[in-house]
């Protein structure tokens, strides 16, 4: 489980480094398409899945208020990606990841503090499926992660790498 969470951590923070750029600030979405996808490593204990090709597009949205407010919000989808397994097994990888994360300077509540930026409230979702070469359903990871400004915080990931 603690290196699901670590691959998914990655994801995060590529996404939130990618968006840290002070072109996003204060802006409209902005597209960032044909990112390379290969190397990613998704561990679903006994199955280890590695990207070898294909690009992820990513689009976010950054933003600060005046009255000291800060939010980003970003999907990642996968494209044309291409994996395999530690047995040799390759599997089309199809699906998206979202974020979003908010400061309320009202409140002053940080939650977590995120490339510099303190944080009230987080949310992470996953949702990958991994395709078998004759076509059918090889496994899937889903994942959602909520930190709340109350502290509340919880994981579930119904499905997480699981392998037919």
């Amino acid at each position: 489980m603690r290196n699901r969470i670590v691959s998914l951590a990655a994801m995060t923070a590529l996404a939130v480094a990618l968006s840290a750029s002070p072109a996003f600030a204060a802006s409209p979405a902005e597209h960032l398409r044909s990112i390379p996808a290969g190397g990613l490593v998704f561990d679903c204990g006994s199955t280890i899945i590695t990207t070898a090709s294909g690009t992820m597009d990513y689009v976010v949205r950054s933003g600060d208020t005046a009255s000291g407010n800060w939010s980003l919000t970003g999907t990642i989808t996968l494209s044309r990606v291409r994996a395999v397994d530690s047995e040799g097994g390759t599997y089309g990888v199809v699906g998206s990841a979202h974020f979003g994360y908010s400061y309320n300077a009202q409140t002053g509540v940080v939650f977590a503090n995120i490339d510099g930026h303190d944080v009230s409230e987080a949310v992470t979702i996953f949702k990958f499926q991994f395709i078998d070469a004759d076509g059918g359903l090889g496994g899937s990871l889903n994942f959602v992660q909520h930190g709340s400004p109350n502290g509340g915080y919880f994981e579930l990931s119904p499905g997480s790498c699981t392998f037919a």
